[in-house]
């Protein structure tokens, strides 16, 4: 469909990584940013950490690797320097016979407002010599005094990400998950409510089964309030068109960085207008860019 990677990101762990946190602490912006460029130095380390704790309200207070942070599994942090030990470790694991070494996530949790927990894993390869991607995982409170556009936009930069999404998860578009089981859709309903289910998750771009077939589908999913176009979909880009129409665009060496709309509040205080504007910059795309067709029903 696009030039994307073959192996955009492993969809079932973030999706589990989404369903734990938000279970945990009741988390509702999301943040995901996927890359292919070799992360595990400190020197990047420090790059994609420094956001973070330039903020008082977003400094991690704990960390782990290879795991999620917890009060029994984890080390105490207060200043960047703290997390240099933890940053890109490497592991070993037998496979089939055969040791292989693989960088161990790094994680880390907020408890403080704003409550947050993220996930930077480093890209790898399969045994099979698959690509697989690594990148950034984000879910906070959502928090109307934190700058969190500028925190994605930095990420996006720093990891020269190929795709990224910024949103607050809704009641409207968590109910498009609810309405029907899928014995009782079409293939064409499956398809869009598989790919809702990821963007539910923070999933740009997905691959995934689906129908009686189990065909291969694999697509950007929806437009969050703010997404990164960056490696092969810098070309799906109108810049021209979305400006001239007034969507804020902005341009970086590395890709671009598109908005639905000014605020990230519309998209919680006016559903119904960032649903309108998000269904007209789809439309500037290529049709087929997106597996999602349809904006939720309001009710």
């Amino acid at each position: 469909m696009f030039g994307a990677p073959v192996a955009m990101f492993s969809y079932t762990t973030l999706s589990q990584i989404a369903l734990h946190v938000g279970r945990e602490m009741n988390l509702d912006l999301i943040a995901n940013v996927r890359t292919d460029a070799d992360l595990h130095s400190w020197n990047v380390g420090k790059k994609l950490l420094s956001p973070l704790f330039a903020v008082e309200k977003l400094k991690p207070q704990r960390v782990n690797t290879f795991g999620d942070v917890t009060p029994k599994n984890g080390f105490d942090v207060e200043k960047l320097e703290d997390c240099k030990s933890y940053w890109g470790t490497v592991a070993s694991m037998r496979v089939e016979g055969t040791s292989r070494e693989f960088f161990e996530d790094f994680n880390w949790k907020r408890t403080r407002v704003a409550r947050s927990e993220g996930k930077i894993d480093f890209p790898s390869n399969s045994t099979k010599g698959r690509s697989i991607s690594g990148g950034i995982f984000f879910q906070a409170n959502y928090n109307p005094s934190v700058n969190w556009v500028e925190l994605f936009t930095a990420w996006c930069r720093q990891t020269s990400a190929y795709a990224g999404i910024l949103h607050v998860a809704t009641d409207h578009e968590r109910q498009v998950l609810r309405d029907k089981t899928t014995r009782e859709l079409t293939t064409i309903e499956e398809i869009e409510k598989m790919a809702w289910s990821r963007f539910a998750h923070g999933s740009f771009s997905c691959e995934f089964r689906a129908g009686d077939l189990n065909s291969l589908v694999k697509g950007l999913t929806n437009l969050g309030w703010a997404s990164w176009f960056g490696g092969a979909l810098i070309k799906e880009v109108d810049e021209v068109a979305i400006s001239a129409a007034g969507f804020p665009i902005d341009k970086f060496d590395t890709g671009y960085l598109i908005r639905v709309t000014e605020q990230l509040e519309d998209v919680t205080n006016d559903f119904e207008f960032f649903s309108m504007r998000r269904m007209e910059l789809k439309s500037l795309f290529r049709k087929e860019l997106f597996l999602i067709k349809k904006e939720p029903k309001i009710t």
